[in-house]
């Protein structure tokens, strides 16, 4: 009996330790998934981020392998590049285009279109409208107060009242005009608060925006300046090229 026990014990207890096991592999197998999954996303952010040179180098590979094919015909070599010169010079309209929407000004093809349409031999359909407006007034502030009288035979006692009551009404008169003073001023000081920061947030976005033009676009100018390289490369020696790996 003491030995079956010692036998259903020592089982439990492999297989507690099994199931522990079990439970470990798993943990450390989601654990090890989700850290390949932040890598992977790592990589692709990093991958987006560089979208530029990817473009950049993946023309030029197409290119350099299309031209550099045994036996590959020197006409195929000078218009590939003359291909690349191309996109060299498109990508001037593409700054051109960049820098324009960066201050809100409508596209290059836009612009010519509103040219081509303003010329001066072609009829335009004129349209009448009629609008009506109205002019606010402008809100105006009066001040009105009255005195306090002695009567028509005063006496030391109703002068002394008069002049009591006639106190007290410049008192409230000062105390109101303090606080209308008061309120104006407040008012002023929160509109020059909300101007100033308006000013300041408008001052950082032109900054923004200066130097995303002086800076930004060089991305875009060195895409071009490589595509122009080596498209003027293959249309000069494409006779060359085409002898060198015929």
């Amino acid at each position: 009996m003491a030995n079956t026990q010692a036998l259903s014990g020592s089982h439990t207890g492999l297989s507690t330790a099994r199931l522990l096991n079990n439970q470990d592999v798993r943990r450390y197998a989601s654990v090890n998934h989700g850290g390949h999954l932040k890598r992977l996303r790592a990589i692709g952010h990093w991958l987006l981020v560089g979208w530029h040179v990817w473009l950049c180098l993946g023309v030029v590979a197409l290119a350099l392998f299309l031209c550099l094919q045994p036996n590959t015909p020197e006409p195929v070599i000078r218009l590939t590049g003359m291909v690349l010169q191309l996109l060299g010079i498109a990508t001037v309209i593409w700054g051109i285009s960049t820098t324009r929407a960066l201050f809100g000004r409508p596209p290059v093809l836009q612009k010519i279109k509103t040219w081509l349409s303003s010329f001066p031999m072609r009829r335009n359909v004129v349209i009448q409208a009629t609008s009506f407006g109205s002019l606010g007034t402008g809100s105006t502030r009066a001040w009105a107060y009255g005195t306090h009288g002695a009567g028509e035979n005063p006496t030391t006692e109703s002068r002394l009242n008069a002049l009591e009551k006639n106190i007290g009404s410049i008192h409230e008169r000062i105390n109101q005009g303090r606080a209308e003073t008061d309120k104006e001023l407040a008012d002023l000081c929160s509109t020059i608060r909300s101007e100033s920061s308006t000013r300041q947030s408008e001052d950082t976005s032109i900054r923004a925006q200066l130097e995303s033009t002086g800076t930004g676009g060089v991305h875009i100018s060195a895409i071009g300046a490589a595509w122009l390289f080596f498209g003027v490369i293959l249309s000069t020696a494409g006779v060359e090229i085409a002898k060198l790996i015929g």
